[in-house]
């Protein structure tokens, strides 16, 4: 599922307002409450939290009711830059189906707020949408703006038609259904109890002409990068190391770390296991971060270091260090 503590790019924020300004509503009512600065919305390097993003939904639902296919609507208003390296390795992947697939490694990087399960068979692609997480007044709004993103980057890495075999939305059959059928190429069925892509196999894995192996694999690389900063600045992680940072001698233990974070140390665990990652490996990523600058302070003594970094004595700081860098510190230093 997203990871809602990794920060969204702000496109997605961006074209909601578009859309909304469009209809008559004021920057000021969209961004009331989310600590969005508006100067920042031009700026394609800012960042905001999911919570931020959702805020600024209801706030346009809520001063939009007259505009029913507003969701849809700015769905439609993506560019592939929105999305950054992400929407560039889309683009230069061999098919649809390789890009579906890409897409879905690196979801985190999309604005997409539901949880995307694929499955195939020789006939089809399946691709169900689950929003169940998602704030049920804003879960109807949220499916239909993402679905139509989804249809609006497809075309945008391959303009030739390639329509859903099928389309299901779990809402009930809206009076503006017609513009459903403009968009997707089809009526879709309502009230189906799921949200789901059927897409024709055969023409998912055609080749897509600006396909380009090599800059795929340099685009997925960058994506690697980026969903890592994204998530080493977000979440728990985040709030795990700036514990161990502020107090490296007192951290050690998994049990006063998850204290201070109010949860037990099994439900740490599984916190962290949700981003990939583990207390162990973050506590030497930041001690081997903070020995790296102790050690080059040649007044400090090694027995001092480790006392400072919570560590029995240089002996067992040196076999730390070894097994983190591959040399000893006194090495390390004289290097």
């Amino acid at each position: 599922m997203p990871d809602w503590s990794i920060p969204h790019g702000i496109a997605g924020v961006r074209r909601l307002v578009e859309m909304a300004q469009s209809h008559g509503a004021t920057l000021a009512i969209c961004l009331e409450n989310t600590g969005i600065n508006p100067a920042a919305i031009e700026n394609s390097e800012t960042e905001v939290a999911p919570e931020q993003e959702l805020r600024v939904i209801h706030n346009i639902a809520a001063a939009l009711p007259q505009v029913p296919t507003l969701a849809l609507d700015a769905g439609l208003r993506y560019q592939l830059t929105d999305f950054g390296i992400w929407g560039y390795a889309l683009f230069s992947s061999r098919s649809l189906r390789e890009a579906l697939l890409l897409a879905l490694r690196y979801l985190d990087l999309s604005a997409i707020f539901g949880e995307l399960h694929f499955k195939e068979d020789a006939e089809a692609l399946y691709l169900r949408l689950d929003y169940n997480k998602a704030p049920a007044e804003l879960r109807q709004f949220l499916i239909e703006r993402d679905t139509a993103a989804i249809l609006r980057v497809q075309r945008l890495i391959d303009p030739r038609p390639a329509p859903p075999l099928r389309m299901y939305f779990e809402f009930p059959r809206p009076a503006y259904a017609e513009r459903f059928r403009e968009i997707f190429g089809k009526m879709p069925e309502f009230d189906a109890g799921k949200t789901m892509f059927v897409l024709d196999r055969r023409v998912s894995e055609q080749p897509l002409p600006q396909a380009n192996e090599a800059t795929a694999r340099m685009c997925e690389a960058e994506c690697q990068k980026l969903l890592a900063r994204r998530r080493a600045r977000s979440g728990i992680s985040a709030k795990v190391r700036d514990i161990i940072l502020r107090r490296p001698a007192q951290a050690a233990d998994m049990e006063v770390v998850s204290g201070e974070l109010c949860m037990t140390s099994r439900t740490l665990r599984r916190h962290l296991a949700d981003q990939g990652t583990s207390f162990r490996a973050l506590r030497d990523e930041v001690l081997m971060t903070l020995a790296e600058e102790l050690i080059g302070t040649a007044q400090m003594k090694l027995a001092e270091v480790a006392e400072r970094l919570g560590y029995s004595d240089a002996a067992a700081f040196s076999h730390a260090f070894k097994r983190w860098k591959g040399v000893t510190p006194g090495a390390a230093r004289a290097g």
